[in-house]
């Protein structure tokens, strides 16, 4: 995960189309392409390994080839519960939001068509599978406030303003801004005065994944699978920033521009100088989709206590639906206690869009072994993704052709190929009851990030009947620190407002299963 994030709302940048909808189309990119561990419970306590290891309702979506291990039917139901915590300092000011949810993670079945040969030879079973997995889960809640008394957002918009004559038109009825006598504008709100700010970032979603499979068990050496996958998608990210501050007075404002209408008691400017105000910034965004995929495996048993195994996905095409609310709201108030806004306020025009496109995701490979021991197992695996190899594609009757070369160039120079290392293991402490280990290293996927993270898993199973089982994974993900800016500005001589974060992020998942 990149570690220094320059606001992920960035709301007056937000106007400036072109640049920031080429950038943000490279986030949205690696958004819609990356993954995270998901299966039963038993697969995400061994760390997320299974492309040489079969006989667990994970292979449907993971090695296919893994089908070709079980013995008899199998259904199973996996719930999650995921806690993000972000605990932020912003000027000093300690929040601590936590976002926990509980959800569907896996849901299979596995059905085994025996063939009655020889166990030696010729072709054991063909089984096949359906299971729906959650890739992805979107669920945070970044929150932050304090005072600060060294700049405004309404810099940044002055910074736009200079280079959108649009927004510039529109922002001026605000009555934050003034003109110079340089023909620069310049925030009527009080700098160095103390400024409350609050950012409030809620996002929610998922990435499911419905997969149908096909293994087959060649003579007990050999395992191989197929597998179609059908993929949902959506994200939602609702960003509110609140100012809360005070404007200059009149003579404050004509020191800056002696010709100013804010310094004419008989200009409706006037009214709007030495007052309160109140201003929101709202950033919504959605996006919304489906995508197939397919995907090939195979497990070679040299000897009865080893597997080998190989498992390649195609990549993904994923057609996308993006929509997105910006604007900008302005009240005023007599003083800070007052309740009732002066009017008329001032609302933006909405700078969202709508707007459809495709993204094709990174080829996946991975290699795995396994060695089985008398009570337990070892299973690792290594995975590659080549994240500069994703490409986004315009779904219109004219595509343009040069934004679209722009934007894959922009993935290419941001994106890199990456391992992730996944190792886990089981030990059966009875015949009912087996405990579980995993880890995952995941390695970055932008240029010039070597800090990986990872997943450190444990886990429990118990044989509940002959039939029945139950399966239980906690997962604790590396804690990191990042920085949040709410926005930014490159023509004032003042600190960009930042956020230090602290994210701490846990998974538990609950596996019920029957075999049959």
């Amino acid at each position: 995960m990149k570690k220094i994030l320059l606001s992920l709302t960035c709301f007056a940048l937000a106007y400036n189309y072109s640049n920031l909808q080429a950038q943000s189309l490279v986030d949205n990119s690696l958004l819609i392409s990356r993954d995270i561990t998901n299966g039963t419970a038993r697969f995400k306590a061994m760390g997320g390994v299974n492309t040489a290891l079969g006989g667990d309702i994970s292979s449907v979506s993971g090695n296919p080839a893994g089908l070709g291990f079980f013995g008899q039917s199998d259904v199973s139901l996996s719930v999650n519960y995921l806690n993000n915590n972000n605990k932020s300092n912003f000027f000093g000011q300690s929040t601590s939001p936590a976002q926990g949810k509980c959800a569907l993670e896996n849901l299979g079945i596995v059905i085994h068509y025996p063939t009655h040969n020889d166990p030696d030879y010729g072709w054991q079973n063909f089984n096949v599978g359906l299971s729906i997995d959650k890739q992805n889960n979107f669920n945070d809640h970044l929150k932050y406030s304090g005072t600060n008394n060294q700049n405004s957002l309404v810099h940044s918009y002055t910074d736009i303003m200079e280079d959108d004559d649009i927004f510039a038109k529109d922002f001026w009825n605000s009555y934050l801004v003034d003109e110079g006598n340089t023909g620069r504008y310049f925030p009527t709100v009080l700098e160095a005065d103390p400024k409350n700010q609050q950012m409030d970032l809620l996002t929610t979603g998922y990435k499911y994944n419905t997969n149908v499979s096909f293994g087959a068990n060649y003579g007990n050496k050999l395992y191989i699978g197929a597998r179609f996958g059908f993929i949902s998608y959506k994200y939602d990210s609702k960003a509110t920033f609140l100012e809360k501050g005070w404007t200059k007075t009149a003579g404050e404002i004509k020191a800056d521009n002696p010709t100013t209408d804010f310094a004419n008691p008989n200009d409706p400017a006037y009214k709007y100088t030495d007052i309160s105000y109140d201003l929101t910034d709202i950033n919504d965004l959605t996006l919304k989709g489906t995508g197939v995929n397919f995907g090939l495996g195979a497990i070679f048993k040299p000897t009865w206590d080893w597997n080998i195994g190989i498992n390649i996905s195609t990549p993904t095409w994923t057609e996308v639906q993006e929509d997105s609310n910006i604007e900008t709201l302005v009240d005023y108030y007599k003083d800070e206690n007052t309740t009732t806004s002066l009017h008329p306020g001032y609302g933006s025009k909405n700078y969202g869009q709508s707007y459809d496109y495709a993204i094709i995701s990174p080829w996946k490979t991975s290699f795995g072994l396994t060695k089985f021991f008398g009570r337990g197992l070892l299973s690792t695996e290594i995975e590659y993704l080549n994240y500069s190899s994703i490409k986004y594609r315009e779904i219109v009757t004219e595509p343009d052709y040069a934004f679209e070369s722009e934007v894959n160039g922009n993935i290419n120079n941001t994106f890199k190929g990456n391992f992730n290392f996944k190792i886990g293991g089981e030990l059966l402490i009875t015949d009912q009851l087996a405990a579980r280990a995993g880890f995952n290293l995941i390695g970055s996927p932008y240029k010039g990030d070597t800090q990986p993270d990872y997943i450190a898993s444990l886990g429990l199973g118990y044989v509940l009947t002959k039939s029945l089982y139950v399966d239980l994974a906690a997962m604790q993900y590396k804690q990191f620190n990042y920085n949040h800016s709410p926005y930014s500005f490159s023509s004032w001589n003042s600190p960009i407002p930042t956020a230090e974060v602290k994210n701490t992020r846990t998974n538990v998942v609950l596996t019920l299963g029957a075999k049959f």
